[in-house]
């Protein structure tokens, strides 16, 4: 790693220990209200908003004056309008523990790739707002519009792609919307497949079941594709994958293996049996979920010339290829 990198990483390691939301604080999210959900009552809104979150659950925020427009509490029977915002505030704040061993890799002046550890979510939802991968990352980027550019689940590992600017953000999205950007996971999974390689096609659900989670849709599903091959056969009953996505949807990998059979070892929502539990950030001290990202290829927003990263092997890969 060059100076100037080490320097960086040096002072990330700085702004987030401690962990930035390991202190209370008041957490104040923002709700937009989308064009579709004109005219619609503000607690019918929130809740085709966010399905998995009950409407009682909404009530009870209303009545503790937790949903407010401009600091003032707000009426759940309230009329609103395309556009406009209100705020959900989540008082005493403080967050659930992440692993922070973010290592910037690489950086140039358009864009810069990040090891992500897991458990750590990489923007703001949920539980978390400070200890995200984009919030730590503003620290030592104070000055610049980071924007991501892709997006791993915050139990997953590996490598992220994140754009200095909105004009290099949009190109890159371009070329993940394109699948020209080539993308190669290692996965561990339950059970033994009886192919060493294997494409599977299954379409995937748009919406969200209650849970935060998606499920397989034959009829009304998103086309899906993932590409697998077996890198090794391990003694206790679980296989070492290769899995390329060529499509980027949702979940994909993981809902892919798991609907084939062979979920992945440590998954807390996709399980074996064909059984589903709610969305979930594992704790600290959890057993990893075993999906790495482990190579990314994609072009220069600028030259278009190829550029390449492979990211380190974590402990569950054993001695495979990173």
């Amino acid at each position: 790693m060059n100076s100037s990198l080490q320097q960086r990483n040096e002072l990330l390691r700085r702004r987030i220990t401690p962990l930035p939301g390991s202190q209370p604080y008041e957490n104040i999210r923002p709700i937009r209200i989308p064009g579709r959900l004109d005219r619609w009552d503000l607690i019918d809104c929130v809740c085709e908003q966010h399905p998995h979150v009950s409407r009682q659950t909404w009530c009870d925020w209303f009545s503790q004056g937790h949903i407010r427009k401009r600091g003032v509490p707000a009426d759940p029977m309230t009329l609103v309008r395309g556009g406009e915002e209100f705020e959900h505030a989540f008082p005493d704040t403080v967050e659930p523990e992440v692993n922070a061993q973010v290592v910037i890799a690489a950086e140039d002046e358009n864009l810069i790739v990040i090891e992500k550890p897991a458990p750590l979510p990489i923007h703001p939802s949920g539980r978390f707002e400070r200890n995200t991968l984009i919030s730590f990352l503003r620290l030592v980027y104070p000055k610049e519009r980071l924007k991501l550019v892709h997006r791993l689940d915050a139990n997953t590992s590996g490598l992220v792609l994140i754009a200095r600017n909105a004009e290099v953000a949009a190109i890159m999205a371009k070329q993940f919307e394109s699948s020209v950007v080539r993308k190669r996971y290692l996965v561990r999974c339950y059970g033994v497949p009886e192919w060493n390689e294997f494409s599977c096609d299954v379409p995937i659900s748009s919406r969200r079941r209650e849970g935060g989670t998606r499920d397989v849709d034959p009829i009304d599903g998103k086309q899906a594709r993932t590409e697998f091959r077996v890198i090794k056969f391990l003694d206790d009953n679980t296989t070492l994958l290769e899995a390329k996505p060529i499509t980027g949807r949702t979940n994909q990998i993981r809902i892919h293996l798991w609907s084939i059979g062979h979920p992945v070892l440590g998954d807390p929502s996709y399980l074996p049996e064909k059984k589903i539990a709610a969305w979930q950030t594992l704790g600290i001290d959890d057993p990893p979920m075993c999906l790495h990202a482990a190579g990314l290829t994609v072009f220069d927003p600028v030259s278009g010339d190829e550029l390449h990263w492979t990211s380190s092997v974590p402990g569950w890969g054993g001695d495979s290829p990173g």
